[in-house]
């Protein structure tokens, strides 16, 4: 695991926190203002890992491509 998927499944634990509060009632306007920070952090992150999940998947379909050309089974590639 990358240095930077470490600290994205940190943000997303850290978002899941803080939900507590509104689960416990705390309806204040700076907690609110915090909410919707981690709402556009989380899609922020839900689009680079979306993104990032897209890239591999073409890398894979480029290698299986080149190794059905060689002949090749793509595990052996």
């Amino acid at each position: 695991m990358s240095r930077i998927e470490v600290i994205e499944s940190a943000a997303i634990l850290a978002a899941l926190a803080s939900l507590w509060p509104l689960i416990a009632g705390h309806r204040s306007n700076w907690y609110r203002v915090w909410l919707l920070a981690v709402l556009v952090g989380m899609v922020w992150l839900a689009v680079r890992r979306i993104r990032r999940v897209a890239a591999a998947a073409r890398h894979a379909e480029r290698r299986r491509d080149e190794a059905e050309r060689r002949g090749r089974p793509p595990f052996l590639g």
